[in-house]
């Protein structure tokens, strides 16, 4: 696990300078190793390749891992944050057809693989990764980022060339790219809490969406799909049966488990309590050789926390678990640190942050989640709700004019609840699918009022919306059920859950893997039909009957929580001051961008009740997120 660094382009003073930068201020994610390499492109002596990496060593912890990592054989050159998960089957597979290997670890079998197979290396890759290789004698550069989005992999375009890394925040230290908030991406972020790709908080950066790859050579680039998850999703179904897909997802999470077990380094597991995190401690605690180290965020608030759970799991498959007891106090505390570690601005994070400053505090590096569940097995409600408002919008659809009247003069429903329906109706909502409705934050209008009419005149407010509208045409053809699953795995987990589980858990060099995002799973699972993947009286079926012997019912047979921090009660209690006196305070700098009025009326309309606590902390994290990254807002 690393964080990555690069450029290419005209070589100056500057950019060496600007690569030194850059590489050294990923050093949280990477505090074992350093190195730098720049060489000259052999057509252009002006022009050069500049790669850093900074280190955290989980395979072969030797110096023969040591990145960039070169090729003597054919001269290509390799940075990489992650793990390919299969590389020793890899490995075997290359040595076969002759090659030879001065290191044990996965880095040196990522680039022997390039080198052999070239961009057809891709398929023969298990695992999560972010990677650049300079291919020698193509004078080719490529970035390339995993299937499903775990390891993000940031690019710009500068005056001298291409700059690419592994965080935002590293691109705006190098000096490379304008510190400027990019005003889609502020749009982005108050529609859902986060940004979506492409888009990033800064003008100028993008974001390489997950399964694609950037090729540049010739001075110029081009970003190409090589997987994608509604493509895999549009395949035949390999069964009609229940029961043989349980029995062949079964294998599949046995080896997906298995392979991420691979550690030199101490390794844990997240334990919610809830039935993903469960599932694979169960598959863990069938091949582990010893006790596993188990790890939990509870609450002093009983309705909020999983403690019990949690415990009930620990005790069914015999691991070692450790509580950690989080409370207002304790979040006052970590709010500056989890703040600073955001890489971008997000609404949720905050429980990896906890959880994975605990974990570190244990001496384990390595943690397991059950991420990815959710999306592939149908846990959210939205693989019930968004079908059904599928429906109701297509009968109902002829009569929005008389909707939009009485919705438009009734004060009976919730403030959120009517936006929502009134949208529903009139189709004016994130790329006309009632998925971007169930998911947003603050819908269309509301999002253009923050700004002001001459910044809302001058935008082009589909460009933040773009992407959605193609993920939107990419799903059409599927069941709704796995329309909502492909969604859910594009835009939330991969611009949300992932994202923040990256830097979140990298600020304390702590690299979590997630067996449920296997992507031989996902393209078992996602071509099924959506009706096996619901059942009236169970939770993700397809899962449970996976999971032998069973998960103890108290697990599934009670409501989904999820995963989240009790902020309702806390930013009325001990959270108040704080967050009252940040969205009541008037930006008189302009950086933000955003009208300091609606973001005061936002937080007096979470006192009165009329909206969700989601909604002022979002705006919280924003502003603090400016002010510590663009020197504050006075």
């Amino acid at each position: 696990m690393c964080g990555i660094f690069g450029f290419i382009g005209r070589r100056s003073l500057r950019i060496e300078q600007a690569l030194a930068v850059g590489t050294r201020s990923l050093a949280h994610r990477g505090p074992d190793d350093e190195g730098v390499e720049i060489f000259p492109l052999p057509s252009d002596a002006d022009s050069c390749v500049g790669m850093g990496s900074r280190r955290l060593a989980i395979q072969d912890l030797s110096l023969a891992a040591h990145q960039p990592m070169h090729d003597p054989c054919n001269g290509n050159w390799l940075v990489f944050n992650g793990e390919i998960y299969n590389f020793q089957q890899v490995r075997a597979d290359l040595e076969k057809l002759g090659d030879s290997f001065s290191s044990r670890g996965d880095t040196e079998v990522l680039l022997k693989a390039y080198g052999k197979w070239g961009r057809d290396c891709l398929p023969h890759l298990a695992g999560m990764f972010a990677f650049a290789i300079w291919d020698a004698r193509r004078e080719t550069l490529l970035l390339v980022r995993d299937r499903l989005g775990e390891k993000p992999l940031y690019y710009a375009s500068c005056p001298e060339g291409l700059v690419f890394g592994s965080e935002v925040r590293s691109l705006l230290a190098s000096g490379l790219v304008p510190k400027r908030l990019d005003r889609n991406g502020l749009e982005s972020y108050l529609a859902f809490g986060a940004l979506q790709d492409p888009l990033t908080i800064i003008e100028g950066i993008k974001s390489l969406p997950p399964g694609c790859l950037l090729i540049w050579n010739s001075g110029g680039y081009k970003v190409e799909s090589y997987w994608s998850a509604s493509q895999i999703a549009l395949r035949d179904s390999p069964t009609e049966d229940l029961n043989e897909a349980a029995d062949h997802i079964h294998g599949l999470l046995g080896e997906a488990v298995s392979l991420r077990l691979v550690s030199d380094v101490p390794l844990g597991i997240f334990l919610s309590g809830g039935i993903d995190s469960s599932a694979v401690l169960a598959f863990a605690s069938e091949v582990s050789p010893r006790p596993l180290e188990t790890f939990s965020v509870i609450f002093g608030e009983e309705q909020f926390s999983e403690a019990n759970y949690a415990d009930i799991v620990a005790k069914t498959y015999h691991s070692r678990h450790h509580p950690i007891l989080l409370s207002q106090q304790d979040l006052l505390k970590e709010l500056p640190e989890a703040i600073a570690a955001m890489d971008q601005p997000t609404m949720d994070g905050m429980n990896t942050y906890v959880i994975s400053k605990a974990t570190k505090v244990a001496g384990v590096t390595v943690a397991l989640s059950g991420m990815g569940g959710d999306e592939v097995f149908g846990g959210y409600r939205n693989f019930r709700n968004v079908p059904r408002m599928m429906r109701f919008r297509a009968l109902a659809s002829w009569t929005s004019p008389v909707w939009r009247y009485l919705l438009g003069s009734t004060p009976l429903l919730g403030t959120d609840f009517r936006s929502k329906l009134l949208c529903l109706l009139t189709g004016s909502y994130p790329a006309s699918h009632p998925y971007f409705l169930a998911r947003s934050l603050f819908l269309p209008d509301r999002v253009r009022r923050f700004f002001a009419p001459d910044v809302v005149a001058s935008n082009n407010h589909n460009a933040g919306y773009e992407r959605l509208a193609d993920m939107v045409r990419e799903v059409e053809n599927l069941d709704a059920v796995n329309q909502v699953s492909v969604l859910e795995a594009s835009a939330y987990m991969a611009n949300m859950l992932l994202r923040d589980t990256d830097f979140m858990s990298m600020a304390h060099a702590v690299e979590v893997r997630v067996p449920l995002l296997d992507h031989h799973l996902w393209e078992y699972v996602l071509p099924l039909r959506g009706r096996l993947k619901l059942d009236r009286h169970l939770p993700k079926p397809l899962l449970l009957k996976a999971v032998r012997p069973g998960i103890p019912e108290e697990i599934y047979h009670r409501p989904k929580m999820g995963f989240q921090l009790p902020f309702a009660h806390w930013m009325r209690d001990q959270l108040r001051p704080e967050l009252e006196t940040e969205l009541n305070e008037v930006d008189d700098s302009g950086v933000l961008l955003l009208k300091s009025s609606q973001i005061s009326s936002v937080w007096g309309e979470f006192l009165r009740g009329r909206t969700s606590w989601s909604r002022p902390w979002a705006l919280y994290v924003l502003k603090q997120w400016v002010r510590r990254n663009f020197g504050g807002l006075e």
